[in-house]
């Protein structure tokens, strides 16, 4: 008999800097521990590392604000209140961040003790500070004050993308349906029914086609500032920088796609043809792509959010 797992409540680690509950409704909610990591005396690496643990600690918190508000907004993007709740993290909170981020990553590189601290081994304690300090360096490296700016701009823009795709829906046997709810029938058997959905996602999406190309246009347009400002010739150079891709390059990404399109594409034909043969059509087309090659119907492994947490928990329970 298989063991039912009962989903768990979640809990938190104590925090030890920032209170549990704060009402983030103005930078000065949170300015106040941002002006103690400034100002606070670091006489010792333990210091230091406490120091770093406040401004985890802190930072994550933050975040975690900010993805809360975006996973929200997104699930209903007509609520304004949810949307104007998120562009105020981004307006208002953010540029704030970004300016302070800065001042603090040059204080820890900065720091004499932070030696004793890079030269730990990342088994200790599970403390291992050279990645991150490798960067911050690059962070502080390509920091441009005229980029706070743009960065507010670039997400208020990024932002459009998402309320312009969320909002799309079609109508499908007399019910009005996401895109994703719409993208399930590509998934049965009935190929009519493929066809008919695959057909009415694209031509939805095609209506704001010229919209989604300029705002496109805007966001190339803003990124490439971004790295001209940071001394880059293009976003892709400075992306490499601000993502932290030390260990390869654009060059190797280019060999990546050279061996994918000489060992992967070919397997990806033969894969197709072979869906082609067990789907018995004479022409393999856009909405044959998802559906179980033998014409099963879709799976259907839960009916509630209750029942994937519990079933999820199972699997990971399992794994060895």
């Amino acid at each position: 008999m298989t063991a039912t797992t009962t989903p768990q409540a979640l809990t938190r680690p104590t925090r030890q800097f920032i209170p549990k509950i704060i009402t983030l409704s103005a930078w000065a909610d949170v300015s106040p521990f941002f002006d103690d990591l400034q100002s606070r005396p670091i006489q010792s690496a333990d210091d230091l590392r406490r120091w770093l643990h406040d401004r985890s600690e802190l930072e994550s918190y933050l975040s975690e604000d900010f993805a809360w508000r975006y996973i929200r907004s997104t699930c209903n993007t007509a609520d304004e209140a949810l949307t104007s709740a998120l562009n105020f993290f981004i307006t208002d909170i953010q540029p704030h961040l970004a300016e302070i981020g800065n001042i603090l990553d040059e204080r820890t590189v900065a720091s004499p003790f932070l030696a004793e601290l890079t030269t730990e081994p990342a088994t200790n304690n599970g403390q291992g500070y050279a990645v991150m300090v490798r960067g911050m360096k690059k962070a502080i490296e390509i920091f441009r004050e005229e980029n706070i700016p743009l960065f507010t701009n670039l997400q208020t823009e990024e932002r459009q993308y998402g309320a312009i795709v969320g909002g799309m829906t079609v109508s499908i046997l007399g019910k009005e349906l996401t895109l994703p709810q719409a993208a399930d029938r590509l998934l049965l058997p009935d190929r009519p029914a493929r066809q008919e959905a695959w057909r009415k996602i694209q031509a939805r999406r095609f209506q704001d086609s010229q919209v989604l190309d300029s705002l496109f246009d805007t966001l190339v347009a803003l990124r490439h500032r971004v790295a001209e400002n940071a001394g880059f010739a293009n976003f892709r150079d400075y992306s490499f920088a601000a993502l932290g891709r030390f260990d390869y390059t654009p060059a190797d990404c280019f060999l990546f796609h050279e061996s994918v399109a000489e060992a992967v594409v070919p397997m990806l034909n033969e894969l197709a043809v072979d869906r082609k043969r067990r789907l018995g059509v004479s022409e393999l087309r856009p909405w044959d792509t998802a559906v179980d090659p033998d014409n099963l119907p879709p799976l259907k492994p839960f009916g509630t959010g209750a029942e994937l947490l519990g079933k999820t928990i199972a699997c990971f329970d399992r794994l060895d």
